[in-house]
């Protein structure tokens, strides 16, 4: 019988874990410029891993965000040449450059680090960081995030990112 009700208790308490799984290390500020209403673009990353940038695009989206994808950005060679003539000598200032210009108001960057672990693909984020810069206010910072777990965690990428743009379309209705 004592048995019995320890095995209860150990299930109740791994249900609870698990359906409990809260997001108190999940860290998010919004300014008050932040609009949940304008386009956002996830910028890639070199090393994406854990393929968190597509996770965060798929949650964004299904949380009512309006999300446009870096295809559709365009890369453009720029060439600057300006002269100057000043008395009987002439300046000039010759430069070429590559800019990347995206299609949204917003574009979100982040970086994490990973550790092993058992589920989650063998893989889960230690600790995620990025901010949202609005690209129409000379890069105005108006949102950033954060997220730490520890070694006994095992929050899944997918979920987090989920977890992050609840919170985001949470806190911008709420100003």
């Amino acid at each position: 019988m004592k048995q019995i009700t320890l095995t209860i208790i150990g299930a109740f308490l791994t249900i609870v874990s698990v359906q409990g799984q809260d997001y108190k290390k999940l860290n998010v500020f919004v300014t008050d410029f932040f609009d949940a209403r304008a386009s956002i673009t996830v910028e890639a990353l070199n090393y994406d891993h854990l393929i968190a940038t597509d996770a965060l695009k798929n949650a964004l989206v299904m949380n009512g965000f309006k999300v446009i994808s870096e295809r559709v950005a365009k890369e453009k060679i720029e060439l600057s040449n300006k002269g100057q003539i000043t008395d009987s000598t002439f300046n000039q200032d010759v430069s070429v450059g590559k800019t990347t210009y995206l299609k949204s108001i917003y574009v979100v960057t982040l970086n994490y680090q990973r550790r092993t672990d058992t589920g989650c693909g063998g893989s889960v984020m230690s600790n995620l960081s990025g901010q949202i810069v609005d690209l129409t206010n000379d890069g105005q910072i108006v949102a950033t995030f954060s997220f730490k777990q520890g070694n006994f965690e095992g929050k899944c990428t997918s979920d987090v990112m989920n977890a992050l743009a609840k919170k985001l379309k949470e806190l911008s209705k709420n100003k």
